[in-house]
């Protein structure tokens, strides 16, 4: 069986099941962080990946033609959504690992997995359509 062979059947649900994980990540750690007030990530790997992720979206937006201030703000902003989201997922992680699932129970888990799949799938539909209709 040839792996390269493109099915969009496992495809889109790779994606959207992807895409769900980070989803109810990102749930289960703003939940952590509501209860306990803290994240499972130190302060200086937040910088770390704020920098990084700040130096690479300012490259990006210049490079797409941005002025000088508007790269900056762009990658300040990229920076910042990426790296709440990154942090909220990894602390979610930790939540899920420690007993988090459990607390929620199984049934809600695998509802607000389904949930978010279907919205995955939408949300990846709505931008395929506007990405090839901008083209």
């Amino acid at each position: 069986m040839d792996m390269n062979t493109e099915n969009p059947f496992v495809q889109a649900l790779t994606v959207s099941t992807t895409m769900a994980v980070f989803m109810i990540g990102v749930a289960f750690g703003l939940m952590s962080m509501a209860k306990s007030g803290s994240t499972a990530v130190p302060m200086a790997v937040m910088l770390l990946i704020f920098a990084i992720i700040f130096i690479a979206g300012s490259v990006f937006f210049e490079s797409r033609g941005a002025d000088y201030m508007g790269s900056l703000a762009g990658g300040a902003i990229v920076a910042l959504v990426a790296t709440f989201s990154a942090i909220a997922f990894f602390s979610g992680v930790k939540y899920a690992i420690e007993g988090g699932i459990s607390e929620l129970g199984w049934e809600q888990v695998i509802s607000a997995m389904a949930v978010c799949m279907i919205a995955s799938m939408f949300l990846i539909r709505v931008l395929q359509h506007k990405f090839s209709s901008a083209l």
